[in-house]
């Protein structure tokens, strides 16, 4: 590498001496499990009936395995607090850099400022029909964003040493849900009992723009995520090595539980049938006959799950609460983003400035248009700014700036073409809502100029830091 990356990297280096090294490996497989095993996943791989086995080897070939490839050939060579930000910074440029970090961070923000709906929606669950009403009112959605993001708040202001155990117990919960049905999948085979259809069929599914949709769907969607944890790079022990094996730990778990669990949801449900918003529940009132204990299982199940969401959106805003700090260290942004807590050595203001622009947009995301579409919209333009970052990323294998020696092997650099492709085709299927709106084009047009309004902030607020960057 050039002398100024060299530089730069022993910079990054020594600013990253300040932080505390919480995470271990433990840690950060745990972080993987929470970070990637997503629940809703299955129920859209099982609309496909037993041919979902094929679009899951597809995707693992085609997105998952150069995902996980590319985060053990970065992090290895540039084990650094901010991750992506790092690698396309030094790999590409420095203004690649801010807006794959600008872009990464709106991703998580936009995906989780919608938590109030979540929270509301999984209390109606819980409530029954007399509780319906609390998934369509704004002031019950907006009370509970309010409530939700402040624990968020506590929990990371504490910083890793408290929100480690606050992960590590919500990788460990998402697990033992997974379990959980697949050991009624065991036992409904085990007993010969019937099938609504087959569980598994290795056979191609009908090509059609469902199936392809679909298959984005659980390839970029579901199979996403390893590179997350390497944000937290200053803050593990040994990053260079405990990263990289905790994607070969986890990786070939989360697969086998994915493949695993989606037959389990057809051995219960008719696909025709399966609910895309709550298949645990689902499976639990199919597999059980009593309606008292199944309704009793089902509010654990849910209230288990809005747990395991809750430590998600804890990892995900300690996340963009680091981004900011690092780019104060550049010079970027202002330097009190990177203030850290004189006891916790925490970044508190990137932190508070990430909860309240959730906060924010949750609340605007609700003007004139219905709870649904709202959450649609925040999760469309979160998974296009995903897109944009991923992009950057694999740029950096393919044309990164790095010596002859360093360069990444030649299947390593064609595997990104194809995870690329199918990242360009996630995004372009990401303005198609999933469920039924008012007015589909106007969707679109809504997903789209939110993600060309917040790169084009990027480009305005880069060159004020840029300047700064230079005169160093």
């Amino acid at each position: 590498m050039a002398s100024r990356d060299q530089s730069e990297i022993a910079r990054t280096q020594e600013r990253s001496a300040s932080l505390k090294r919480e995470l271990r490996l433990t840690d950060l497989v745990f972080l993987q499990i929470l970070l990637i095993l997503g629940l809703p996943w299955i129920g859209y791989a099982a609309r496909l009936g037993g041919a979902h086995f094929v679009l899951w080897l597809l995707a693992i070939l085609l997105f998952y395995f150069p995902l996980a490839a590319t985060v053990t050939f970065l992090s290895r060579r540039l084990p650094l607090e901010g991750g992506i930000y790092q690698w396309v910074k030094l790999g590409i440029s420095p203004f690649a850099g801010f807006l794959a970090g600008w872009n990464y961070s709106f991703f998580l923000i936009l995906i989780y400022a919608a938590s109030g709906s979540v929270v509301a929606n999984s209390l109606s669950y819980v409530a029954g029909p007399r509780g319906a009403w609390m998934s369509s009112s704004k002031p019950v959605i907006l009370a509970s964003s309010l409530v939700f993001f402040a624990l968020v708040y506590v929990v990371n202001y504490r910083g890793l040493h408290l929100a480690r155990w606050v992960t590590s117990a919500g990788g460990a919960l998402v697990m033992a849900l997974y379990l959980l049905i697949i050991g009624l999948l065991v036992l409904r085979l085990a007993r010969g009992q019937a099938t609504p259809q087959p569980v598994f069929a290795p056979a191609w599914p009908v090509l059609s723009l469902i199936t392809v949709n679909l298959f984005s769907k659980i390839a970029f969607n579901a199979l996403s995520g390893f590179e997350q944890v390497a944000v937290f790079a200053g803050e593990c022990h040994t990053p260079e090595r405990n990263i990289a094996r905790s994607v070969f730990i986890a990786g070939p778990g989360i697969a086998v539980l994915y493949i695993l669990g989606t037959c389990s949801l057809l051995a219960y449900t008719p696909r025709e049938r399966i609910d895309l918003i709550a298949p645990i529940p689902q499976i639990l009132g199919a597999s059980l006959a009593s309606s008292s204990l199944v309704a009793a299982l089902s509010a654990a199940a849910i209230l288990a799950l809005l747990f395991a969401y809750f430590t998600q959106t804890v990892a995900c805003l300690a996340q963009v609460s680091r981004l900011p700090m690092v780019a104060g260290w550049d010079g970027l942004l202002p330097a009190r983003f990177s203030e850290l807590h004189p006891r916790f050595r925490t970044p508190v203001r990137s932190l508070g400035l990430a909860v309240a622009t959730c906060v924010v947009l949750g609340a605007a995301s609700l003007v004139q248009v219905g709870e649904q579409e709202a959450n649609q919209i925040l999760v469309g333009a979160g998974m296009a700014c995903c897109g944009m970052y991923y992009l950057a990323m694999f740029a950096v294998v393919v044309r990164g700036r790095w010596g002859e020696r360093e360069r990444a092997p030649w299947w390593l650099r064609f595997a990104v073409c194809a995870a690329g492709a199918v990242t360009v085709l996630a995004v372009a299927l990401d303005v198609v809502p999933i469920l039924d709106v008012a007015r589909p084009v106007l969707f679109g047009i809504k997903v789209g100029g939110a993600l060309a309004l917040i790169n084009a902030a990027g480009w305005w607020v880069y060159p004020r830091g840029g300047a700064r960057l230079l005169r160093r």
